[in-house]
């Protein structure tokens, strides 16, 4: 039989390194064809530029050094969790940590530059005025990727 489902060979996983962003990277190598690649992500948020309308409220800008120590720590996690989801499978991968303001666009733009056939993350379920302030990257992804998403959800709680 046919299958209707077409290969996906290149599969993006996006994760914050929280215990729930992380239940997204075994998925991704389930779903992941033989043969294929899966591209581990995770994005450190850069505060950008200061707003002129609220000085005493902006954001304190992490030094170079320490973005690039946080940048190492997050390599060597994601890398471990790489290994630990990728077994024996006939898949490989690669590890890419972005520094960007908003974590939707660097998400988008890593797929955009392996070319895609599936994005797989994780969703904290937030939901009403934690929402509506935070914001949700899964969301955004979601309505603007123009690709698969395999999207994993938080456990219910009970």
């Amino acid at each position: 039989m046919t299958s209707l489902a077409p290969a996906l060979g290149r599969v993006l996983c996006a994760t914050d390194l929280s215990e729930f962003g992380n239940r997204a990277v075994p998925f991704a190598f389930a779903v992941a064809a033989p043969g294929g690649r899966v591209t581990l992500t995770t994005v450190l948020e850069t505060p950008g530029l200061p707003s002129p309308l609220l000085p005493r409220y902006g954001v304190k800008r992490a030094s170079e050094e320490e973005l690039d120590a946080r940048e190492r720590d997050a390599s060597a996690r994601i890398e471990a969790l790489g290994r630990g989801a990728a077994g024996t499978r006939d898949v490989a991968y690669e590890v890419r940590v972005a520094r960007a303001p908003r974590v939707a666009d660097a998400i988008l733009a890593e797929a955009e530059r392996i070319d895609a056939s599936a994005i797989c993350l994780a969703t904290h379920s937030r939901s009403g005025l934690v929402q509506l302030m935070l914001g949700s990257a899964a969301q955004e992804v979601l309505q603007r990727a123009g690709r698969p998403i395999v999207l994993i959800p938080s456990p219910v709680a009970g």
